[in-house]
């Protein structure tokens, strides 16, 4: 009687988003990375297949010597396969063929040269997979990818047919795949280890074909929380099985013990047994990725569903058929990932132009520095492409600020290397301003972007006539990068007190217009749950002027709207006209309105005129330590430290505001002018911070987002104020 048996591949995937926190990375080696491979490096009969994003790998090749020891022992003794993918961990989806090929090729570089091993497969960040893969994988010499086995299951493939290799191809370029084992992934390191053991014993074969691929963040095993204690600390382990013997060394010693269970790395299984056949699989990631995607209120319904379909065993076939959402649908739901992903695309494109300028040009002084800095740009927008803050799930992901303000940081300092790169090959002065009408959101309307030596101003006048990104070069600094406070499906757990909540209803981009009542209080603007009066708020306006001289570029809108009535709700026609000038570091915007006089109708306007204010919304956003940061106007004498917390809600009168991030030395100035009340000594502002509600694999957290002021000014039959920007 033959032997039954099975292969078991272990996976392990080590990965820090761009720019976290170095306390982050030391706290999970610490925790998670170097008792994991100091654990793997005791049992050399086990073989193991690694990744590693390039930006990790190059911080444990800088910093933590030892572990990258252990590392090099571990190929040369052919224990460890090291997989390749994009070197910042983007998701290849939304990233050109240019960058997708030139991303795996420096994560394979570095790999080849740290470790002499020949790298062939691809690690798929969150596993997103698109049907095109195979031929952009291949032209970069890679042969396989890991998917989830679910992908493959709602095909029409049988479970038991999942435990095998298959091939694909896209434009005759074929791939290897190799399905996750989902119930593996989630038995370990939750659940004692012979539970596992015996998940695997109900699938060996006497033919001992069968692969059970088991895949598992490196993070999991250690910073996830409480697993450090299980899988390392001794009599923290899961006592029943395993007697509280930590999982990681349990686990091993199992994989050991039954010898029917086979090691092996996913390269050495490819050059064994060819693939069970061919296979077409659709555009797919993990199911809770398909379920985080979909919009809020589809997810709600999805997620009801999917959970009575997986409780009723009657209903197994149409779980395993259920389909969620698209992952690039992620760049929807969230236009802050649009916006971050479209500057991507657009800051790429201004250097594609000059690479092509320094290919026409016969001579080029010093070409050999050009081609360098050419080079350093693409390095960092590679690194904007880092896919941790594009979408959210389990994850803060888009939530977390910093990330969003790392993404920005770097394509600035990629359009900053662009400006230097101009000024030196046309030979101009590296002074300039511009304006550039495209459709930059790709939304089929066309928005317009102020460029100069000092800022970026991003205009949307389909959206309330709003400036939705607001960069300070010198700084690499975008000002709005907020977030929005969306609705999410989890707000409705019963576990949350609704109270607490806040959600936006329009999205949160500077000179958004809000008419509301005179008795509007600052808590209803806070929460946005006042009665909005106006048609603007996220209207359409219409560009009427554009123009640029030297030093100076004037974008003018104009909106033909109307205001309601309060006491009938009756429209009332009214243009508002968006003068914004950009001029070095100052931007000055004035707001025009001008109600028509309508005969017989005069009651009405005159009703509009006691009764509403008009409020203009004035988001910012602070990166650095909210403990330094400060703020002060000249008509208010703070007392106290309390009152000068910037995060601190609060109403009062003034005609100035200064705040300051002194963790970057920044400075940020508004000044008012009411020209309707030119001699007024201060108006009423409203001030208070964006605070998100996020649901993280923290608990919910509040999370900040930047700081919102609203100034009020009266309304007349004409009014006119102005708000200057001062950025230094």
């Amino acid at each position: 009687m033959s032997v039954k048996e099975i292969y078991l591949p272990i996976v392990f995937h080590f990965h820090q988003p761009v720019d976290n926190f170095n306390s982050v990375f030391e706290d999970v080696y610490k925790k998670a990375y170097s008792p994991l491979i100091e654990n793997i490096f005791k049992y050399p009969e086990i073989k193991f297949t690694l990744h590693f994003s390039g930006n990790l790998l190059e911080w444990l090749l800088d910093k933590k010597p030892d572990f990258i020891k252990m590392m090099k022992i571990m190929a040369k003794r052919s224990q460890i396969e090291i997989i390749g993918g994009g070197y910042y961990e983007p998701i290849f989806a939304i990233i050109p063929n240019r960058d997708k090929i030139a991303q795996i090729n420096m994560l394979s570089d570095l790999i080849t040269k740290e470790f002499g091993l020949e790298v062939r497969g691809a690690w798929l960040s969150e596993r997103v997979w698109e049907p095109n893969y195979p031929s952009f994988l291949s032209k970069a010499g890679l042969k396989y990818v890991i998917v989830d086995d679910n992908h493959f299951r709602s095909t029409g493939i049988p479970e038991t047919n999942t435990f095998y290799s298959y091939i694909t191809e896209d434009e005759g370029k074929t791939l290897r795949l190799f399905p996750i084992n989902e119930e593996l992934r989630y038995l370990t390191p939750w659940k004692p280890t012979y539970l596992s053991i015996d998940y695997l014993r109900k699938y060996t074969t006497s033919e001992g074909d069968r692969i059970a691929l088991l895949i598992s963040d490196a993070e999991k095993m250690g910073v996830w929380g409480t697993t450090h204690q299980i899988c390392y600390i001794d009599g923290q382990g899961h006592e029943e099985g395993d007697e509280g013997k930590p999982f990681i060394p349990a686990f091993f010693d199992q994989i050991l013990k039954n010898k029917w269970i086979k090691t092996i790395t996913l390269s050495e299984y490819m050059d064994t047994y060819p693939a069970k056949g061919l296979i077409y699989l659709p555009t797919a990631s993990y199911d809770k990725m398909e379920e985080w995607v979909l919009p809020t209120k589809e997810r709600k319904q999805f997620e009801k569903i999917r959970k009575e379909l997986k409780e009723n065993p009657e209903k197994h076939m149409e779980y395993l058929f259920l389909k969620g959402g698209f992952w690039r649908h992620f760049l929807v739901k969230y236009p802050e990932s649009n916006n971050m992903h479209k500057k991507m695309l657009f800051v790429r494109e201004k250097l594609i132009q000059i690479e092509k300028l320094v290919a026409e040009m016969e001579i080029v002084e010093n070409r050999s520095e050009v081609k360098s800095m050419i080079a350093e740009a693409w390095k960092e927008i590679y690194k904007s492409q880092c896919n941790d803050c594009y979408w959210h799930g389990l994850f803060g992901g888009v939530y977390l600020q910093f990330l969003r303000f790392s993404v920005y940081s770097h394509l600035i300092n990629a359009e900053k290397i662009i400006d230097n790169l101009n000024a030196e090959l046309r030979s101009n002065k590296n002074k300039f301003i511009s304006i550039t009408p495209l459709d930059f959101t790709k939304d089929s309307r066309t928005e317009f972007i102020i460029e100069s030596d000092l800022l970026n101003v991003y205009v949307n006048p389909s959206d309330g006539g709003t400036i939705f990104e607001l960069d300070y070069k010198p700084k690499s600094y975008n000002l709005l990068n907020t977030l929005t406070r969306w609705p999410e499906a989890y707000h409705d757990n019963e576990d949350i007190d609704i109270e607490e909540i806040m959600v936006d209803r329009y999205k949160r981009n500077m000179l958004r217009l809000r008419f509301f009542q005179k008795e509007t209080s600052a808590k209803m603007l806070e929460t946005d749950q006042y009665k909005e009066y106006g048609s603007f708020i996220e209207s359409e306006f219409k560009v009427i002027r554009n123009e640029k001289d030297k030093t100076s570029a004037v974008l003018e809108l104009v909106s033909n709207g109307n205001i309601k009535v309060p006491t009938s709700n009756e429209n009332y026609p009214c243009s508002i006209f968006k003068i914004i000038n950009v001029e070095n570091s100052r931007i000055t915007i004035t707001i025009r309105g001008k109600f028509e006089k309508l005969l017989g109708r005069e009651d009405s306007l005159k009703n509009i005129l006691n009764s509403l204010y008009v409020g203009v919304d004035l988001p910012f956003f602070f990166n650095g330590d909210p403990s330094k940061f400060k703020w002060e106007t000249d008509q208010i004498a703070f007392i106290d430290n309390d009152n000068n917390d910037l995060l601190k809600p609060l109403d009062f009168e003034a005609l100035n505001i200064k705040a300051v991030d002194e963790s970057y030395d920044l400075t940020l100035e508004y000044s008012f002018l009411n020209h309707s009340k030119p001699n007024a000594t201060s108006i009423k502002i409203f001030k208070f911070p964006i605070i998100a509600y996020a649901f993280t694999d923290e608990g919910y957290k509040e999370i900040y987002q930047g700081v919102n002021l609203i100034p009020k000014f009266k309304l007349n039959e004409e009014f006119e104020f102005s708000i200057i920007i001062d950025i230094n």
